[in-house]
């Protein structure tokens, strides 16, 4: 994915996380991957609610998810994500799943857009201040 830091989320797999047969249910592993990218941006020095009261929003625009191995009620997981700039309108964040034992349990890969709340449009050229924090970002924990 990246030769850089990741920034990290840990996470535990509770009971209403799960399907009947106590694995990870799908909609959790995007539930995290939000929860991992808004946590990651306040990490770095912006919280989203400035970003929404700036008159701004970052929803997804793709998402691919590979599921290698299940993950089980109970187990931690460690979240890393590595967020790569472009000049182009995308921010792509990549991260990895990785349990206790260090092996990867998904893959995924999400890509989000600046919006302006008001016109629902795509910011094509970003405002300094999210620049330089998607810098931060970019370059890792």
């Amino acid at each position: 994915m990246n030769s850089i830091n990741p920034w990290e989320l840990k996470k535990k797999v509770l009971p209403q996380h799960t399907d009947h047969a106590g694995v990870m249910w799908h909609g959790t592993y995007l539930n995290w991957l939000e929860e991992s990218r808004i946590d990651s941006i306040g990490k770095a020095g912006l919280q989203y609610i400035e970003l929404l009261n700036k008159g701004f929003e970052m929803p997804v625009y793709k998402v691919e998810i590979k599921y290698l191995i299940p993950i089980m009620i109970g187990e931690e997981i460690i979240i890393k994500s590595f967020f790569i700039k472009s000049k182009g309108p995308r921010i792509k964040v990549n991260s990895k799943f990785i349990n206790k034992k260090n092996k990867i349990n998904a893959e995924a890969s999400v890509d989000v857009v600046l919006i302006n709340k008001e016109t629902f449009k795509v910011v094509r050229k970003r405002p300094h201040f999210i620049e330089s924090y998607l810098n931060i970002l970019s370059k890792a924990s």
